[in-house]
């Protein structure tokens, strides 16, 4: 349960990302984060050891996204065709075969959007009331 108190505690902070998540509507430059974000929990939910080829029952659940943050974008990303960053993290929870119980874990990733297109790379922790890198 300690995952949703930390998850519900992201959402309020980063309620704008929700709206930013969106379709394409109005020009919106994060369109297609939602997308990006779905790929990223299924990659998580097919190849992380703790959700990887796991029995019923024993599988991962209860996947939140705890916050989103946009990032600024340099001079220097913006001339190589970035338009947005955004600092993502997401909660589930997994089995614990050792204690035979589900124990909150977590993933960040930032966002990329490079010519139209969402791409994710590896990021430290991140501070999941701002969502900024800690």
């Amino acid at each position: 349960m300690a995952i949703l108190a930390v998850a519900a505690l992201g959402l309020a902070a980063c309620q704008g990302g929700e709206k930013a998540a969106g379709g394409a509507q109005g020009g919106d430059p994060n369109a297609g984060l939602d997308v990006a974000i779905k790929g990223w929990h299924a990659d998580l939910k097919a190849n992380d050891p703790q959700c990887k080829d796991r029995p019923e029952g024993e599988k991962c659940r209860a996947f939140e996204v705890a916050c989103k943050g946009l990032r600024e974008v340099s001079p220097d990303e913006a001339a190589k065709g970035m338009s947005a960053k955004i600092g993502v993290a997401i909660g589930w929870e997994a089995w614990d075969s050792a204690r035979s119980e589900y124990r909150p874990t977590s993933a960040t990733a930032e966002f990329q959007k490079v010519d139209g297109e969402w791409k994710r790379v590896a990021t430290g922790p991140v501070n999941l009331s701002t969502c900024v890198a800690s």
